[in-house]
């Protein structure tokens, strides 16, 4: 199966996040192609957030939320918050059940709550300090003993 058979979930640019909304039916290859879509935009874009909004899946095995999960670390490394919005009871339940790893993730209970946790964990008018082109390996050094990464998706 080619990449021009696998639906893709839209990704719409909204106060500097990028908001997917799923609203399909998640199988392994949409997964994988969301992973190669959102990273690709995030390459391209400078965005400060990823939100997704989960509201319109009814079913998610732990299979699809290890993949989400790992999809959002990864934007994470990139240097962006994550956020996950919008699960149904059923999946909250489920997932529990099913001894998810849901350390680390930063959640909201619907898209515009998703945004006020956003602004907090990023305001708009925060810029992300990057280092001169120029450094030397020793001032590189002095930056990783300072610098503390959390590659689980960012949350505190």
């Amino acid at each position: 199966m080619n990449s021009g058979d696998v639906q893709h979930i839209p990704l719409q640019l909204s106060q500097s996040c990028i908001i997917a909304s799923i609203q399909i039916e998640l199988t392994e290859e949409v997964l994988q192609q969301f992973r190669k879509d959102l990273l690709e935009r995030l390459h391209t874009t400078k965005v400060r957030g990823v939100i997704l909004d989960l509201s319109g899946v009814e079913i998610m095995d732990l299979q699809d939320f290890e993949m989400i999960h790992r999809t959002l670390s990864m934007a994470a490394i990139m240097g962006v918050e994550t956020i996950l919005s919008g699960f149904q009871p059923g999946v909250v339940s489920a997932l529990v059940d099913l001894n998810a790893d849901i350390d680390n993730i930063n959640a909201a209970l619907d898209l515009d709550d998703a945004l006020q946790l956003m602004n907090s964990l990023r305001p708009l008018d925060q810029e992300v300090e990057l280092l001169p082109e120029n450094s030397s390996q020793e001032e590189l050094n002095e930056v990783d003993e300072s610098v503390e990464l959390d590659l689980d998706c960012g949350e505190e």
